[in-house]
């Protein structure tokens, strides 16, 4: 098999792989059929999401370590089966044992997605060495577009089965797809693709000033989302959408998501990585302030620039690590900045969540949101200041 097609179909299934397992972001649309069927605490639900998030940034890491020594289809391989695994054993909860949804579906099955997720991300960036954001949008777009063709499949699904049902169900689909797919990903280095730049190992790179800009960067850029992420459609049913129409809007989600992804991705490789991402904070910004008043049809065009705007950074951030450190240890590396968003989901969603209960509205939350977004502004212009210094100390020696 020639090198060339082999890596058409490494991209066919890493897409395959990657719209499977960003189903995990579809927790808004499990949010009330969890709360009714087991009679759960809301506030308790919308930790699921921010713990899956931390569960995904940390499959990312220890994916990223076992892809940089085993490869990447190994560790798709034990991503899709840890990724299905999570969300079968979430259908067997009981109304006494709902909180171990949090083991489950968000540690077991957001594990499993960061596995797939990294082996994918550093699989299709080393077949495109050239072209590293448009290689991550492929990646990361592909996993946005996952809510655009799930939902309708759950909301489907709810209509007919319970909540436990429907993760049963949807869990078979995904261990036969996810296995299948992760078969056909083949690594850049076994058909001898050399990989060009020197490296710097994870000890070298936590050193930079640069790296813990990223790092930073991905704490606040994402609290916007963090809020939002999981009251979706709750909220947009409260700000004056029916129940369709907000049912239709975490599909759009997707579409804006996939699109920031894989356009500011692309984009980057042109612009810049740092001007990208300060272009996306200052958007992040003014939709975290639209959507302390924004109701009806405004608040959908709002939510999905704001869905928009965290897709483009999560598809950036990824090359921008590799650009700074090497492609060798490229999982590990970014495994580690990416722990970044994993903190935000926690911290964010805490705050939100204590906010909510004060004053029985997001406003607040959508204003710590704002300000959370101007932060990333001053870090990208600190990196492009220490890499530039960085760089000038390396041809003078």
């Amino acid at each position: 098999m020639s090198s060339g097609t082999k890596r058409i179909i490494t991209v066919c299934a890493c897409i395959l792989l990657q719209m499977c397992v960003g189903i995990l972001y579809l927790w808004s649309l499990f949010l009330k059929p969890t709360v009714d069927y087991f009679s759960w605490n809301l506030s308790s639900a919308k930790y699921v999401s921010s713990i899956m998030i931390f569960g995904f940034t940390a499959g990312n890491l220890f994916g990223g370590i076992i892809r940089d020594k085993i490869g990447s289809r190994i560790t798709a391989l034990i991503g899709a089966i840890l990724f299905a695994l999570g969300i079968f054993f979430s259908s067997f909860l009981t109304k006494s044992s709902v909180w171990v949804i949090y083991i489950t579906y968000s540690a077991i099955s957001g594990l499993g997605c960061g596995f797939a997720y990294a082996a994918v991300l550093v699989c299709l960036q080393k077949w495109f060495p050239t072209r590293r954001g448009f290689a991550s949008g492929i990646a990361v777009a592909s996993f946005g577009i996952s809510t655009v063709i799930f939902t309708p499949v759950i909301e489907a699904f709810l209509k007919v089965f319970t909540v436990v049902e429907t993760f049963r169900y949807l869990s078979m689909i995904f261990i036969g797809v996810g296995v299948l797919a992760s078969l056909f990903i083949f690594s850049a280095e076994e058909s001898g693709k050399q990989l060009d730049g020197s490296s710097l190992s994870p000890k070298q790179a936590i050193k930079l000033p640069s790296f813990w800009c990223i790092f930073l960067s991905l704490f606040f850029i994402n609290a916007a989302w963090n809020i939002a992420q999981p009251i979706i459609k709750d909220l947009g049913i409260k700000q004056g959408l029916d129940s369709t129409v907000a049912g239709i809007l975490v599909a759009t989600v997707g579409v804006g998501s996939a699109l920031g992804r894989f356009s500011m991705a692309s984009l980057s490789d042109k612009l810049g990585r740092a001007n990208t991402v300060i272009g996306l904070a200052v958007l992040t910004a003014l939709c975290s302030i639209a959507l302390i008043w924004a109701g009806g049809y405004f608040y959908f065009v709002v939510i999905v620039f704001t869905a928009f705007a965290y897709g483009g950074p999560s598809a950036i951030f990824p090359p921008m690590t590799t650009d700074l450190c090497g492609p060798k240890y490229a999982g590990t590396n970014y495994g580690i900045a990416m722990l970044g968003l994993g903190f935000s989901a926690i911290c964010f969603t805490s705050i939100s969540n204590a906010l909510y209960e004060s004053s029985g509205a997001y406003t607040y939350s959508f204003i710590v949101a704002a300000v959370s977004a101007i932060i990333p502004i001053g870090l990208m212009l600190l990196c492009k200041f220490f890499e530039s210094k960085r760089k000038n100390k390396t041809e003078t020696e």
